[in-house]
């Protein structure tokens, strides 16, 4: 079952977002994070992450942002031979 995924930036300075599955790098310049809907880039200065529980897909965070980019979910190996 597919986490609900939900992207909230407020002011450009503050945000929080659903269904992360994991942090996969974090800096002051970008928060790279796999989500329920694939991979999420965050770019921006002097980001950080405020709080992130896996459990509950839930990660907030600080900071300026000014690129929100997605990548395409990955498809399992066997759903691309036998689709």
């Amino acid at each position: 079952m597919t986490k609900n995924h939900v992207v909230n930036i407020d002011n450009r300075n503050k945000g929080s977002i659903t269904g992360v599955i994991k942090v996969i790098s974090s800096n002051a310049t970008s928060l790279i994070l796999d989500t329920s809907v694939g991979g999420l880039t965050l770019l921006g200065s002097s980001l950080k992450i405020l709080k992130f529980n896996a459990e509950e897909g839930f990660l907030s965070f600080e900071g300026t942002t000014n690129s929100v980019r997605y990548t395409a979910a990955k498809v399992p190996f066997f759903k691309r031979i036998f689709s």
